[in-house]
């Protein structure tokens, strides 16, 4: 897309000298007698990071999802049993970027410490949706694993994080970590074999969630239905989306499963187009690894835009 722009970083050696820094702080205090002959725990803010994480680990880790799946991720309130759950983890992986916020508030509750959560979409290359188009000031997108490529980056940062904290699996994670690229690869190939013959390249999205969706398959997120997720978008906002979508190059509505869909569908019989349900989020029965995830986005996007 013409429209966005990219910030670049290459901040992993020093993430992860700060985060493990702070891990083996934490390992050396009074308890470490009891969890020295325990597995390591990691903790994972989200299904998408989580699917690989554990994939990644098999039974070397004790990996912990924080959000349940079907939960939204802007409105979740983090539960005691969560708190507690991270009290010893050694690692947490975060997206950032605004979409998780509360894993920081989250683990300072857990006595685990803001340095030990990793977040990790600032190293994914992350997209700024276009000024006006989300809201006023620009918002960058920390859905970054609906681009496959992305995805792998983070295979490859999370082998790395899980490499330093048990030096002794990193043959392992490596190895683990070069079939999940070759698994996401294909995945790609298949999107990317499809895409060409959608007939439809503009979307108008429940929330600001597919802009690297977009981005990696030439089209282009025109409008968000809320701006600001649990915050209704005014009239005057509604009425210029109505005008996308009964364009005579109409965009294509979608909503997520995630979210309250009640305004999206609202928005789809003014126009009288169809509102399709995306997934980008995963985790659920049916939906549960990152493989199917992205072919569930590609079921729904060839339908949609055919």
């Amino acid at each position: 897309m013409a429209t966005m722009c990219t910030v670049r970083t290459r901040l992993v050696p020093l993430a992860l000298t700060l985060v493990l820094a702070a891990t083996t702080v934490h390992v050396s205090c009074a308890g470490c007698a009891r969890r020295s002959l325990e597995r390591p725990r990691v903790a994972v803010t989200v299904f998408p990071l989580y699917d690989i994480v554990r994939r990644l680990a098999e039974d070397r880790l004790d990996v912990e999802l924080i959000l349940p799946a079907g939960l939204d991720v802007h409105s979740y309130e983090p539960r005691p049993r969560d708190v507690a759950a991270l009290a010893d983890a050694s690692l947490i992986f975060a997206v950032g970027l605004g979409l998780d916020g509360w894993a920081q508030d989250l683990a300072r509750s857990a006595g685990a410490g803001e340095a030990r959560v990793f977040e990790m979409g600032p190293l994914m290359d992350p997209i700024l949706a276009p000024p006006g188009l989300i809201r006023n000031e620009p918002l960058i997108d920390g859905h970054f694993w609906l681009d496959p490529i992305r995805a792998q980056r983070a295979v490859d940062v999370i082998v790395e994080a899980l490499g330093s904290l048990d030096p002794a699996g990193g043959p392992f994670y490596r190895s683990r970590g070069e079939e999940m690229k070759r698994s996401f690869q294909a995945v790609h190939e298949e999107i990317a074999g499809r895409a060409p013959r959608w007939s439809h390249r503009r979307l108008v999205t429940s929330h600001g969630s597919l802009f690297y969706f977009a981005a990696r398959y030439n089209l282009e997120v025109v409008g968000v239905v809320e701006p600001v997720p649990g915050q209704e978008p005014t009239a005057q906002h509604l009425a210029e989306l109505i005008d996308l979508l009964k364009d005579e190059n109409p965009a294509v509505l979608f909503s997520e499963a995630q979210m309250d869909d009640v305004l999206t569908q609202a928005l789809a019989r003014e126009a009288g187009v169809p509102a399709h349900k995306v997934d980008p989020m995963g985790g659920r029965p049916g939906n549960d690894s990152y493989e199917k995830l992205m072919r569930g986005m590609l079921k729904v996007m060839s339908e949609a835009l055919q």
